[in-house]
């Protein structure tokens, strides 16, 4: 059966969604590219913090409590939604 791609939103509007999800504590599936060009995905995380400025945000596994700093340009999808910038 084929996957049905969900539209794409465009990156500013992928950090908006993501700063919700820290008030409502929605988890989330996120594929970034992390610093060392690998490909990541994590699914049903929780994003606990975001820095603008910066222009990242923390995500926890809920299970194990690993946590993460997600650089908000490498991501390439979030909930099957393609990221563009």
């Amino acid at each position: 059966m084929k996957e049905i791609v969900k539209s794409a939103i465009q990156l500013k509007e992928a950090q908006l969604f993501l700063d919700e999800c820290i008030r409502t504590h929605e988890l989330v599936t996120l594929v970034t590219l992390k610093q060392n060009g690998e490909i990541r995905r994590y699914e049903g995380w929780r994003v606990i913090s975001s820095y603008w400025r910066r222009g990242t945000h923390d995500v926890m596994n809920p299970k194990s409590g690993q946590k993460r700093k997600i650089t908000d340009v490498l991501i390439f999808e979030i909930n099957r939604h393609p990221v563009y910038i």
